[in-house]
């Protein structure tokens, strides 16, 4: 198998992709994800109660709801990158 160039972005991505997987299954990261989880779910129930005309009220629950779930994109962006760099680094030494 050829050595790896630990210069290649792609390595780096697949290590960080790997980190980003390993916080997810350690406390902080299971706390940090229930956590924007029950934010979602507060405001979401929060933004069917308000009253229509409470515009502020309306986009600062949005606004929470849009935040909450930015991050949880974030670190599905993060594992994803990683799994795509480790698939090009896989098929490029199978090629090689």
């Amino acid at each position: 198998m050829p050595r790896l160039d630990e210069s290649d972005p792609r390595v780096g991505w697949a290590t960080f992709g790997k980190e980003v997987e390993h916080f997810l299954q350690s406390d902080i990261g299971d706390f940090l994800v229930k956590r924007s989880e029950e934010e979602i779910a507060e405001a979401v129930q929060a933004l069917k109660t308000v009253s229509p005309w409470r515009r502020r009220r309306i986009a600062e629950l949005q606004a929470r709801i849009q935040i909450a779930e930015r991050f949880q994109l974030w670190l599905a962006d993060a594992i994803a990158a990683g799994h795509n760099a480790l698939s090009q680094l896989e098929e490029e030494a199978a090629d090689g």
